[in-house]
């Protein structure tokens, strides 16, 4: 029989009343799927601060013979604790599935076996416990949470769950590899109750298959409900995070869909200057390196340095520079821009590999800035990139960062250039939070550029731009947009962020 490998996954606040009864109830899940083929792992993420707690836990663990682990999480609400335990599992091993359900015995664990057997069987990307599909029930609820939860489906549904699913809010759920690494990252900025109608949102939009089982929900053991009116009105605040993500995602990938012969035919021939608008002349990166002004000092890392638009004006701020870029016509055209330069060095690859040779090399040298323009939209896996900038700057060393904002404004050019996102401040900081790196500043920036970017890439699809416009918009738009920064104090919504970052205080 083949072998499924599981993590059960539990965030608790010090419920030390009944979680020896729920794990009692857990271990008798685990054996009989043990007769199904499947290994499970239980993981504990607490948010208590409790040493009492996480001892009894451990003994609870060892008296049951359950595989398990607990360990304290950030104290950033119930979404963040979820996402952190999404982490761990990640870099705990090759794991095929996981389960999520609350801790408090209102989700009964014995019914575990059923809802896996079916997420297997229907090969499903997300299967949900549900209170409300057919065979479902929620007894002794009070009829002012049932109210509170098929209202919040109905919203839902109108941001980016599919309407056939009736319990997008519970947490019992079973979520396939691909669900939980997708969910742990596009779920990085919602929080509490938020993230779990977010995620089912998100893996509806990026087109994952989900289902739901019947489950019992039944009263709770012990203690009184952790949704308050205060948790309700938070979740109900970000719906326009989760609409805006959900509606970015399907963009995508529709824009991926329809340009993909293009975007392959651009990959064997990599799009040249002035086809797509990269935001990236000669004034606009006078402009973005004199408005950062003496953030841009000593020893300088650029990551990304495309064909050297930024580069040659970083040489004039720095004490020296060092300049990566992975793609080779690119890296060309970088080498012939910097080549007078003499405290200008170049290397062909990304920073991870940038990286993996100076501890070959054991060496290490730390920057006074690293330096993102237009480049994290590119990386999938942001976070682990911002993990590896920090380890390059020095103490006091600044991280630079230029993105993309705005998600709904996601267009055929971010589609064509490979964009994977468009940013937010509150998702640039939670990615950074993170990362391990506090927010020194965060600003919106372009503001002026919002509606012709929307006629353009998100109307017409426009595909290239003439040198001409990129001109016009150099000379005019981009200087009145960085006199606005100031004036607004970058909150008036632009099409771009500067983000600068710092590593965090021990």
């Amino acid at each position: 029989m083949p072998t499924h490998r599981c993590i059960i996954l539990f965030a608790t606040l010090g419920e030390h009343e009944v979680i020896r009864t729920v794990l009692e109830e857990l271990s008798e899940a685990i054996e009989t799927l043990k007769g199904d083929g499947v290994t499970c792992r239980v993981l504990i993420v607490d948010d208590s601060k409790s040493t009492d707690f996480i001892s009894h836990v451990e003994s609870v663990f060892s008296a049951l013979s359950i595989d398990g682990s607990i360990v304290a999480g950030k104290n950033n609400g119930l979404g963040g604790a979820i996402r952190f335990g999404f982490d761990a599992a990640h870099e705990s091993g090759s794991v095929d599935f996981l389960v999520n359900l609350d801790a408090d015995g209102q989700h009964n664990p014995r019914q575990i076996p059923e809802v896996v057997r079916r997420h297997l069987q229907g090969g499903f990307d997300l299967t949900i416990g549900s209170r409300w599909t057919k065979g479902g029930s929620a007894e002794g609820m009070p009829t002012i949470r049932k109210l509170l939860s098929k209202s919040a489906a109905k919203v839902l549904h109108q941001v980016g769950v599919d309407s056939k699913i009736k319990d997008p809010t519970t947490s019992f759920r079973v979520y396939s590899e691909r669900a939980f690494e997708l969910v742990g990252r596009e779920a990085i900025d919602l929080e509490g109750f938020a993230f779990f109608g977010g995620a089912v949102a998100i893996c509806s939009s990026e087109g994952l298959s989900i289902t739901e089982v019947p489950i019992d929900f039944r009263p709770r053991f012990f203690g009184e409900s952790k949704l308050s009116m205060g948790r309700v009105i938070e979740s109900a605040k970000q719906i326009g995070v989760i609409s805006s993500k959900a509606c970015m995602l399907r963009r995508r990938n529709k824009l991926v869909r329809d340009y993909a012969t293009v975007i392959i035919d651009s990959q064997k021939t990599p799009f040249t200057e002035h086809e797509v608008m990269v935001c990236a002349e000669a004034n606009t990166a006078s402009h973005l390196i004199g408005y950062l002004g003496k953030t841009i000092t000593g020893n300088v890392l650029e990551v990304g340095a495309g064909s050297g638009s930024y580069s040659c004006l970083l040489s004039k701020e720095a004490h020296s520079l060092l300049c990566i870029e992975p793609e080779a016509s690119l890296y060309g055209a970088l080498e012939e821009t910097v080549s007078h330069l003499d405290n200008v060095t170049t290397i062909k690859g990304t920073l991870s590999q940038y990286l993996s040779n100076q501890r070959s090399a054991s060496s290490h040298q730390e920057f006074d800035c690293v330096f993102y323009a237009h480049v994290l939209e590119h990386i999938s896996e942001d976070v682990a990139e911002l993990q590896m900038a920090a380890t390059c700057l020095s103490q006091e060393g600044k991280l630079v960062v230029v993105v993309p904002s705005l998600p709904r404004l996601y267009g055929s050019v971010d589609a064509l250039t490979g964009h994977c996102r468009r940013y937010t401040k509150r998702e640039l900081t939670a990615v950074a939070r993170v990362a391990g790196l506090d927010v020194l500043s965060i600003k919106y920036f372009n503001p002026l550029a919002i509606i012709p970017y929307w006629i353009m890439y998100r109307l017409i699809k426009v595909r290239s731009v003439g040198n001409g416009q990129l001109g016009l918009y150099d000379r005019i738009m981009v200087p009145l947009s960085y006199r606005l920064i100031d004036i607004g104090r970058g909150r008036i919504f632009g099409n771009n962020l500067i983000a600068v970052l710092v590593k965090k205080s021990s």
